[in-house]
């Protein structure tokens, strides 16, 4: 098992100077805010990018506190970010409750989850965590946690939360128009390149 003392020592960090910094923290939950709720992740493909448009908003919140960040980005690799040289994995959950998939399984291969993780999770905040702190259970296509676990262990383990109310996804009404991140970026595209096609998309 890995030494997670860095990692944790990272994180303490964190959060001792977000305390210190309480308006830009503000500025991160209203950016969560009107993302999700802007971008319906009930939708499958604005899912995936609202992951991606979270962690490089927690970036920028990240290195305006001073730390050094890379994206490392989806793909093959476990993490998603690298704070300070540390690789860490960063899950989202904006219902507050159900299951949080750590690593999907590829094939019939046997995995572990080995990675620093932090959650950032609505109503509860901003979590870190790691292999030795949470239980974990194998649903055949994932190894997963459980918002339920986490509230155990942020109860157990106050130091390792950074309390803040992170906004919770509304339900949407009949007749709610989400944005489809897709219908975006092909719009910028089609202005970018000054086509009139960009009148035909409706």
């Amino acid at each position: 098992m890995k030494n997670f003392g860095k990692a944790r020592n990272l994180f303490k960090d964190f959060r001792s100077k977000i305390e210190d910094n309480k308006e830009v923290l503000n500025d991160f939950v209203k950016a969560i805010d009107k993302l999700i709720n802007e971008y319906d992740t009930a939708i499958y493909e604005n899912r995936f990018i609202v992951g991606g448009a979270v962690e490089y908003i927690f970036i920028a919140l990240l290195r305006y506190l001073g730390f050094e960040v890379e994206h490392i980005g989806r793909g093959q690799r476990r993490v998603d970010i690298k704070i300070n040289g540390i690789d860490f994995s960063i899950k989202t959950n904006f219902t507050g409750r159900g299951d949080i998939r750590l690593i999907n399984r590829l094939g019939n291969k046997e995995i572990l989850w080995t990675e620093p993780t932090i959650f950032i999770i609505s109503e509860l905040g901003i979590v870190y965590a790691d292999p030795d702190f949470l239980d974990t259970y194998d649903k055949g296509d994932a190894i997963v946690t459980n918002v339920n676990e986490i509230q155990r262990f942020v109860g157990e383990k106050p130091e390792y939360a950074v309390k803040v109310n992170i906004p919770r996804k509304a339900v949407k009404s009949k007749g709610y128009q989400t944005r489809l991140a897709s219908l975006d970026i092909a719009k910028t595209i089609l202005n970018q390149i000054k086509s009139e096609l960009i009148n035909y998309l409706g």
